[in-house]
């Protein structure tokens, strides 16, 4: 039995150790750079302690109070703000910061780095990113900008000439678009093609939070982008990025619905009463009051939509809405984006590699191919595999569990779930969002004692980043796994992408890649061990349709050569073309399935 619980002082242990950790490595400077004594020492001490005795006070306060509840009145702070929301947003990360520890505790073991040390880094990264996400959030609801005007003028989008670069890298090609009021697009396009760069763009992230440095003009409304930054905007565009999880402000779901009308001056019950409309709305009763990080995939993308609608906009952006959402999730968005669109002539822009539920929408197709953009749905073109029969299963078993069970707190997800797998098999998990599949993946691999046998490829793949460039990654890989110089997580990585290798690419920052990029990367860094299984959350989570078929192509080449594959996925496409044996995960029990139940 596998349980997770969230005690109340975790934020406060762990302060106490950042504060020890701090306090030795200021000694162990001291030391290092300075001569020896006790003298020393006690100085290097002292001079540490303040800053100790600070992270200690922000840990109990954190344990003590839910910082996350004391942003919205932030926002109406006349004077001191700026150091107010500082301060909230720093203590508002504590919480994320515990998890992203047991994460990358967890990372450590999957990919078989025994030093602690390596993780310092990626934790320190992931804690910035997590604070500018999180800034970046609460400016696009409005944060400190008081309460915005309905907006009754146009809400067309220009783009012309635009262009869009990163230290350098030119992302976005003189684009020129016009997207009239009232218009549904879709932005299609290979992973990592720009589609993002587009979307942040227009909702004024790449001008304002992430430093692009952009030539032409952009236009929202009568409103120059480039210019007016993403508060001013709050009640015009509603925004919902890939990763909704680090936009998150609030505790639980029901709060984060109430925090954008709270920060924009709206009363608490005004607040309460479109939370409760948007809770109907997007079917989110079951788990309204439930801890924030505790919802599925699915579950955060459902709520991060109905947030970003919380102001009524008129425009809204949606960066890949379908990824994590059942079958029936997107068959039911896809509902409540018509009628929002008919009801009160909304503007949407997506960008969504799964584009079959769309269809019912008419929308406006643009393909976007490395920053240029043109009329027309991205054409894949045709994808040529060698002919193969089905690998062949073999007789002896690779892994087997008995009476597994997971709980969060009172809650309980499954229990007594009992699996087997042989030689060579492929293994599909789906059901529908929340159920636990995320969890099943993890417990099966906390159930094996041994170290090579499974290999995991958690929902939040950047947990498993430790350098600073994808070459770096790559290579880093091959040494862990005992084949040094090899190439061949290289070779695997580019094979997932069905692409020629990219030296602009290999430059990157892992955390800075695309979604489904990442992904790639993360079954590339597990499969360099060559396990026994593999297990993949969400395979093809922000892959285009290129990408799908050599991801298919791939895990049928890791189990020809014995490796058994079990992966969670809502991608009945993926699943019915890969041709496995399907176990759906309903009411707590694995049952076997169809493909498309």
């Amino acid at each position: 039995m596998i349980s997770y619980s969230h005690g109340r002082w975790a934020p406060f242990w762990v302060s106490l150790t950042f504060a020890a950790v701090f306090i030795l490595l200021r000694i162990f400077y001291r030391l290092v750079f300075g001569s020896f004594s006790w003298q020393a020492i006690g100085q290097a001490a002292t001079l540490a302690l303040p800053f100790a005795i600070v992270i200690v006070v922000c840990g109990f306060l954190s344990a003590l109070i839910d910082v996350r509840k004391l942003l919205p009145s932030m926002s109406a702070l006349r004077y001191g703000r700026s150091i107010g929301t500082a301060l909230a947003i720093a203590l508002s990360s504590y919480p994320t910061l515990i998890h992203q520890v047991k994460l990358l505790s967890t990372a450590r073991t999957l990919r078989g780095i025994r030093s602690r040390s390596a993780f310092l880094v990626p934790l320190l990264e992931h804690t910035i990113e997590r604070s500018v996400a999180l800034a970046a959030a609460m400016d696009l609801r409005g944060f400190g900008a008081g309460k915005p005007s309905s907006p009754s003028g146009e809400s067309a989008i220009e783009l012309k000439n635009f262009s869009l670069g990163y230290d350098g890298k030119q992302v976005l090609n003189s684009i020129t678009l016009s997207i009239p009021a009232g218009e549904i697009t879709v932005l299609t396009g290979q992973t990592g093609s720009g589609k993002t760069a587009i979307l942040e763009s227009i909702a004024g992230l790449s001008q304002h939070f992430h430093n692009g440095h952009v030539d032409g003009t952009l236009t929202v409304g009568t409103l120059d982008r480039n210019a007016t930054p993403p508060r001013l905007t709050a009640g015009l565009i509603g925004y919902v990025a890939q990763d909704v999880r680090l936009g998150f402000a609030a505790a639980t779901a029901r709060e984060e619905l109430e925090f954008g009308m709270r920060v924009s001056g709206h009363t608490r019950s005004e607040a309460s009463a479109r939370a409760e409309e948007l809770i109907e709305q997007f079917s989110l009763t079951g788990f309204a009051d439930q801890p924030i990080e505790q919802l599925s995939a699915g579950e955060a993308t459902r709520v991060a939509i109905a947030s970003a609608l919380a102001l009524r906009p008129r425009i809204l952006l949606l960066d890949e809405p379908l990824a994590d959402l059942d079958n029936d999730a997107r068959s039911e968005l896809a509902d409540r984006l018509a009628e929002l669109h008919r009801s009160e002539n909304l503007t949407i822009v997506m960008a969504e590699h799964h584009t079959h539920e769309l269809q019912s929408l008419a929308p406006r197709w643009l393909s976007v191919d490395s920053g240029e953009l043109c009329e027309g749905r991205w054409n894949a073109g045709e994808v040529v595999l060698p002919p193969r029969a089905l690998p062949v299963v073999g007789t002896d078993e690779a892994f087997s569990v008995t009476d597994v069970s997971v709980a969060y707190g009172d809650r309980s997800l499954f229990t007594k779930v009992s699996l087997s797998l042989h030689v060579g098999e492929i293994l599909a998990i789906t059901g529908p969002n929340g159920v636990g599949k995320s969890s099943l993946l993890n417990a099966l691999t906390s159930s094996s004692d041994a170290e090579k046998l499974l290999r995991l490829v958690p929902e939040n793949v950047s947990s498993l980043f430790v350098t600073e460039t994808l070459e770096e990654e790559l290579v880093k890989a091959d040494l862990l796994a005992g084949h040094k110089n090899s190439g061949l997580t290289a070779m695997t990585f580019w094979s997932i992408l069905a692409t020629e290798a990219s030296t602009d690419l290999l430059t990157v920052h892992p955390r800075d890649l695309s979604a489904g990029t990442q992904v790639a990367l993360a079954i590339a860094l597990q499969l360099s061990w060559k396990p026994q299984v593999i297990l993949v959350d969400e395979p093809t989570r922000g892959l285009d349709e290129v990408a799908r078929t050599a991801m298919a192509e791939v895990l049928r080449c890791v189990s020809e050569t014995g490796t058994a594959v079990i992966f969670a996925s809502h991608d009945q496409t993926f699943v019915s073309d890969l041709g496995c044996r399907v176990l759906s995960l309903r009411q707590g029990e694995l049952v076997p399935a169809e493909v498309g139940a």
